[in-house]
């Protein structure tokens, strides 16, 4: 009886395990061109359209684990967790002689995302949306 209820137990355990696995996988993000609207202390702006290619994608979330493949820029990530399509993480960006932590939650659903930062009492709300297709990046490599 014993071995039985050993054996669910270790059943259970690698069930458990595979679901981990699957919770951190890829962010729900298709690639192209997207275009973002930022809201901030009540005033909304748009802010410019920007075209990414699914090694963007692969790049944003290896930087959100904190396992960039590029060398270090001006933000760092940390405390990265991922529930279905939701994320969080804290980011944390040298500007000038200073650095800003901020906390960001975000949604990622395919086609849209939506998202929060939280910095120095200040919290800035942003939607975006996929708006078509696109074959170069806009970020540097």
């Amino acid at each position: 009886m014993r071995a039985g209820a050993a054996r669910r137990k270790s059943a259970y355990l690698m069930i458990v395990l595979f679901a981990c696995r699957t919770a951190m996988a890829a962010l729900d993000m298709q690639e192209g061109l997207w275009e973002t609207t930022v809201t901030a202390d009540g005033h909304t702006q748009w802010a410019d359209t920007q075209c990414y290619t699914r090694a963007d994608i692969d790049e944003m979330e290896k930087m959100f684990r904190g396992q960039p493949t590029r060398g270090p820029g001006a933000c760092r990530f940390s405390g990265f967790t991922q529930s279905g399509n939701n994320v969080s993480y804290t980011m944390i960006c040298r500007l000038g002689d200073d650095e800003q932590t901020s906390e960001v939650t975000a949604t990622y659903r395919g086609d849209s995302a939506t998202g929060t930062i939280r910095a120095n009492g200040v919290t800035v709300s942003s939607a975006s949306r996929r708006i078509g297709e696109c074959a170069a990046s806009s970020f540097v490599r």
